[in-house]
């Protein structure tokens, strides 16, 4: 029989790329970012600019932007900066655009007593949209100071503001 890979003599092939760990990209990009003075970068440009740094460890490493972002918002010390359009009436979406997390309905009760939804909003990263539907059109991050635990505390993660 046959093992799960193909027929029983061929030898399975080596992947292309692999996921980097997420420590691994989160000390890259705050490294790159902190080094870096001027204009905070977009998301396409830190993706390019963290990429050559992880493959320096992992050869095979690959990145795309929204698993940067995903990191990055999770990570103390990284301010994600958001630009935002609004587009026509239609669906609110399910899931966060920003973290992908799922947004929950924002209702307001009428003066005749119905409850109506104006909108959605997500409680990890702050997102919302009311009914013309705001669209995240850039990201931009840059690094920001963490305050340190006071002595004798363990450090606790925090996000930054």
């Amino acid at each position: 029989m046959p093992g799960r890979g193909g027929a029983a003599g061929r030898p399975r092939r080596r992947p292309r790329f692999r996921r980097p760990p997420p420590d691994a990209v989160a000390s890259a990009a705050l490294d790159l970012l902190r080094r870096r003075r001027g204009i905070p970068p977009n998301q396409a440009e830190l993706a390019r600019a963290v990429a050559p740094r992880l493959r320096e460890e992992l050869p095979q490493a690959a990145l795309g932007g929204r698993r940067l972002r995903r990191i990055l918002l999770a990570t103390p010390g990284v301010r994600v900066d958001v630009t935002y359009a609004e587009r026509g009436p239609g669906p609110l979406p399910r899931a966060c655009p920003v973290c992908g997390s799922a947004l929950e309905p924002i209702r307001n009760t009428t003066l005749d007593g119905p409850r109506v939804e104006l909108g959605a909003r997500c409680r990890s990263c702050g997102f919302w949209t009311h009914l013309k539907r705001r669209v995240p059109v850039r990201y931009s991050f840059r690094a920001v100071s963490v305050p340190r635990p006071p002595r004798g505390e363990a450090p606790t993660a925090r996000r930054s503001p």
